[in-house]
């Protein structure tokens, strides 16, 4: 291997991965006048899965400066999520405006590639510094500090930049995961997804036009159901790999034949026609056993992915990044780069993505109801839609939990 001829240069952060995570991240700390550059080895627009945003997202945008953007957008506005039972009996709507006031209650369903597009040009426009079509090879260390990256440029030239510190928003790629061997599948919870998009599906009227709508399945399978715009609906199933893949049918049979079997979701479709390939994910489920160390730290789908059920995929990622951006802004102020420094964020994270957790299992669980958690614990219900919302984060959710584990048993910690 040759190293280009150009000069080695240096920047105080630099992000792997120029998705919302890495974007957003760079955002905070070059608003913080820190100097940043995002390596993104595709070129955008690009596709990506995981439309719908939650409403703590909303603060976080406002503070990127996205909102004026988003509220300009063709994106569907979203101010609730529906469940609809295998029967095909549906609840009434979780409003997010039941525990938010004002214009914070709405949110939006997104298209990924252009909701990334813009979450980059933000960054770029704040001064980030952002090459595309370049692919970190190699997190540089010395004395088990990460001091920069390798990378390579789509047309072939490899060249190396230093970092007072390296960020990890690689998603699923988990780039420092993988390269120290920290990344591991989380112990019950195996699940599967795959998905199309229709044009022509059927939608709520008013408030409720962009709702999220999931459908119940036999034996805790479950399809989400998305509006997008240019009237397209995002459709997927998420179930177990060893029921949705039995046999040797190819994506598209196994998909067309778990929406067929969705009665309430086929009414949705009677006049829809698909109009995208059928994508899958054999294994959705994994989290790093170290998430930061000296030097560098991980964001996003880059840190862990639990399940789509509650859309928490888009907040975690935006959370993750204002929180280690002040971290990280602490830590060169402080020109102390330690894993404490950087990492002092994660116990809240941390505290934050357990309850997440907790609600994964819970819906998992078939002896568990959350209309009778409900009639239960009434008390409880504005708790049940803070975790729709994704108010979790820094917030003391010890009562829910509490209450939650008299009707399902309590699961290992993901820190154990």
């Amino acid at each position: 291997m040759t190293l280009d001829a150009e000069p080695r240069r240096s920047y105080d952060v630099v992000v792997v991965g120029g998705g919302p995570a890495g974007a957003a991240l760079a955002t905070f700390l070059q608003q913080d006048g820190h100097r940043c550059l995002v390596l993104e080895r595709s070129t955008f627009p690009r596709y990506h899965i995981g439309e719908s945003l939650i409403p703590s997202t909303y603060a976080a945008l406002d503070r990127l400066g996205l909102l004026p953007k988003l509220k300009a957008s063709p994106f569907p506005p979203k101010y609730s999520v529906r469940f609809v039972s295998p029967s095909g009996a549906e609840s009434d709507p979780f409003y997010f405006s039941e525990t938010i006031e004002g214009d914070r209650a709405r949110t939006w369903q997104v298209e990924r590639s252009a909701f990334d597009q813009m979450c980059l040009d933000n960054a770029r426009e704040k001064g980030v510094d952002v090459e595309m079509a370049t692919s970190v090879t190699e997190v540089l260390f010395d004395n088990q500090r990460a001091v920069g990256v390798r990378a390579r440029r789509d047309e072939g030239a490899v060249f190396e930049v230093g970092a007072r510190v390296v960020a990890d928003a690689s998603g699923r790629a988990t780039f420092i995961g993988s390269q120290l061997g920290l990344k591991r599948p989380i112990a019950g919870l195996t699940k599967a997804t795959c998905w199309s998009y229709y044009r022509g599906g059927k939608r709520g009227e008013g408030i409720d036009a962009g709702e999220t709508t999931i459908f119940m399945l036999p034996q805790r399978g479950w399809f989400w159901y998305i509006p997008l715009p240019d009237d397209l609906v995002s459709v997927g199933i998420v179930a177990s790999p060893d029921y949705l893949f039995t046999d040797a049918d190819d994506p598209d049979t196994v998909f067309l034949r778990e929406v067929t079997k969705c009665g309430p979701l086929l009414e949705r479709l009677v006049s829809a026609v698909r109009v995208a390939q059928v994508r899958l994910m054999p294994h959705l489920a994994y989290l790093n056993q170290q998430t930061c160390g000296d030097g560098w730290v991980m964001v996003g789908d880059a840190r862990a992915f639990l399940d789509p059920i509650y859309s928490s995929g888009l907040f975690l990622a935006l959370a993750s990044a204002e929180l280690a951006a002040g971290c990280i802004h602490q830590a060169l102020e402080a020109d102390d780069v330690s894993a404490a420094r950087l990492g002092a964020f994660e116990p809240t994270l941390t505290a934050g993505v357990e309850v997440f957790w907790r609600l994964v299992r819970a819906f998992y669980d078939e002896t568990f109801s959350f209309r009778e958690f409900v009639e239960r614990f009434p008390d409880q219900r504005a708790a049940l839609v803070d975790c729709l919302v994704g108010d979790v984060v820094g917030k003391n959710m010890r009562p829910f939990l509490v209450a939650l584990a008299q009707m399902t048993e309590p699961p290992p910690a993901l820190a154990d």
